[in-house]
This record gives C-alpha cells, structure tokens and sequence, in this order.
C-alpha cells in the first residue's frame, strides 16, 4: 500500500484527486489544506506516509520548512511536486531540497498515478516542460482555455476577468461556453474534467 499525503489548498482539486485514487486499490490517500497544516501532520506522524504531493503555487519559506520536515523524517526524495510549469534553475533547486520529481499538472490521471508509484518506489520523475508547452486537443479558444487555467488555479470569476483585463460577465460567458463544450455544469465537474483529460495547459 503506498501511503500519500497529498497537500492542496483547493478543495475541489483534492476532492477530485481523493475520488479518483480511490479506485487504485494500493493507494491510501490523506490530505491537508495547507503547508502548515502539513507540517503538523509530517511533526507528529511523518511515518504514515511514504509519499507527499504537494502543489507548487506560492512557493517560500513554509515550503522550504516543509521539505526540511520530510528530509529530517525520513521521506527525503519522497516529494513530488505537482505544477504548471517551473524553471530548470527552480527544479534543480528542488531537488537538491529532496524533492524527487516534478509533475506537469496538464499530464493525466494515469501519468499522476505512474509517477506517484516511481517515486514511493525510490525513482524520480521529472517531467520536461516548457512554458508554451500546449497539450491541448483544441476544442476550447485560446481565451477559453486560459479561462479554464485559472479555474483550476482556483481563482474567482472577478480574479480570472483582472487576469484577463475583461468584465466578470465576460468571464460568466466564456465559462457558460467552456462547460457546454465540455459537458459539465459546475466549476468542480470543470476541475475534475481537466485533471481527467489533461487540457488544462
């Protein structure tokens, strides 16, 4: 049984990442909305887990004290950071933190599961990027897509329309066309669709 401690601050991303893991029936999965609430858990019962997914978004010192954690405790190289991108300067950097993979979040289920098996098995993986890397089928626009990406960052329709420099009833329209493209009626089925099928870039 691998174990997984699995810290995301999104709900519905580990809801999701929590329905799907469990159907693979040698993983057991916890998780933790935040570092800190992580930490505490890696303090009091680091030898629960045999991995930690964490989410690469605000990246700092907690992060850093979060690795250190699991070095002390006995899951040095037994981190796999799930992001959109990262630089080679900043995956180098990681890994000499313990961190023993990186994993593009655009990739599937399946990859997500291949990857949390090497690397509770001792392996790394680090996935080749690019910053433009577009795995995308091309059933959404650009302005769709992008739409859907802060999404699944978790932003808020006013959030995304800033981001984007357009109204939060443009936002409203372009997600209205994003789930009707993808059959889906909520921003959690939206989420889980793109984690799914990997079109999030």
């Amino acid at each position: 049984m691998i174990r997984i401690l699995l810290i995301e601050d999104l709900a519905v991303v580990r809801d999701s990442l929590e329905l799907a893991l469990a159907t693979v029936t040698d993983m057991e999965l916890r998780c933790c909305s935040s570092i800190g609430g992580g930490i505490n858990v890696l303090t009091r019962s680091s030898s629960l887990f045999d991995i930690v997914l964490l989410k690469q978004s605000a990246w700092g010192r907690k992060a850093d004290e979060l690795l250190s954690i699991t070095n002390r405790n006995g899951l040095k190289n037994r981190v796999l950071i799930i992001t959109r991108w990262l630089s080679d300067f900043e995956q180098r950097r990681l890994a000499s933190l313990g961190v023993a993979g990186i994993f593009a979040k655009q990739r599937s289920l399946p990859d997500l599961i291949s990857a949390v098996r090497a690397v509770a098995g001792g392996q790394t993986w680090f996935d080749k990027q690019s910053a433009n890397e577009d795995t995308f089928d091309g059933r959404l626009s650009c302005q769709e897509r992008r739409t859907a990406e802060f999404v699944l960052d978790g932003l808020t329709n006013k959030e995304v329309g800033v981001r984007m420099g357009v109204s939060e009833s443009s936002i409203k329209a372009l997600l209205q066309r994003v789930f009707l493209k993808l059959g889906v009626h909520t921003r959690g089925q939206l989420v889980r669709v793109l984690m799914e099928k990997s079109l999030a870039a």
